[in-house]
Parts: C-alpha cells; sequence; structure tokens
C-alpha cells in the first residue's frame, strides 16, 4: 500500500509517496529539515553555492549514520557477549543445582544415619556410673 504525504523540507513543501507510514516519513522529513537549518545557520556555508550545500547536508546525514551504525554495532556485539555469558550462566546454573541435588541427598543419607547412631545408642544400658562426689567419702571410710 502506497502512503501519500506531504512534508516541509528547506522551506519547500515535497509529496512523498512510499510503504512506510505517514508519521515516519514526517520524521525523516524534519530530521532532514533539521540538517539544511543546521548547515544553513552556520556562517562558513553563507557564501558557497546551493550545490555544495548540499553536499555537506548529505555528508553530515551520512556521518550520522555511520556513528549510529557503529553505536549500533557496538550494542549488537556487546548484546551478543552478554547472551553468550547468560548461557554459560544457565548451564553452571543446572550443574550447580545438581550439585546441590547430591549434597543434599548426601546430608539425609548423613543425618539419618546419626538419627539411627543415636537410637541405637539411647537404647543400650548406660554404663554404672559411680557418683564422683561420693567416691572420695567411700574410700576415706574404708581406710579408717
Amino acid at each position: 500500500m502506497d502512503n501519500k504525504v506531504n512534508v516541509v523540507i528547506g522551506g519547500e513543501i515535497i509529496t512523498l509517496k512510499s510503504n512506510e507510514q505517514p508519521d515516519y516519513l514526517q520524521r525523516l522529513a524534519r530530521y532532514a529539515d533539521e540538517k539544511i537549518n543546521d548547515i544553513k545557520s552556520k556562517s562558513v556555508t553563507a557564501s558557497i553555492d546551493d550545490h555544495v550545500r548540499t553536499l555537506l547536508i548529505a555528508l553530515n546525514i551520512a556521518d550520522d549514520y555511520h556513528k549510529a551504525l557503529e553505536k549500533y554495532q557496538r550494542v549488537d556485539t556487546l548484546h551478543k557477549q552478554l547472551v553468550g555469558e547468560m548461557a554459560k550462566l544457565q548451564e553452571e546454573n543446572v550443574r550447580l543445582s545438581l550439585e546441590m541435588k547430591t549434597v543434599q541427598s548426601e546430608l539425609s543419607r548423613t543425618k539419618q544415619e546419626l538419627d539411627e547412631f543415636i537410637k541405637s545408642f539411647d537404647a543400650e544400658d548406660p554404663p554404672e556410673a559411680e557418683n564422683i562426689l561420693t567416691l572420695p567419702n567411700t574410700k576415706r571410710k574404708a581406710a579408717m
């Protein structure tokens, strides 16, 4: 579907016909108009002809495009690195989860063994313990 939209660029009304949305075409036109006004506002460009001015505008737009492309490439590279790191961390998480389950199983088994040991110890008759406080008196009486 072709969209027709009237835009103002460099003080001129231009009718654009495109498959793009009208608001997008308006944003493009505003951007181009801002670049034209920026170049026109510089005193150094006041004495140059329209052809050179147009080339400067095109060069400024190309500069913006390439700087944006470089930023995108840096962000894309960083994104790929982060995705790789995330995959490694997810693998580490799986490994640690398995290790934790193993440790929990060992802990449960050790706790069960300890409980069984305590039950067996409690089940035995405790050895007869002598009262330390009466022991010396007993020996003293015997020696008398």
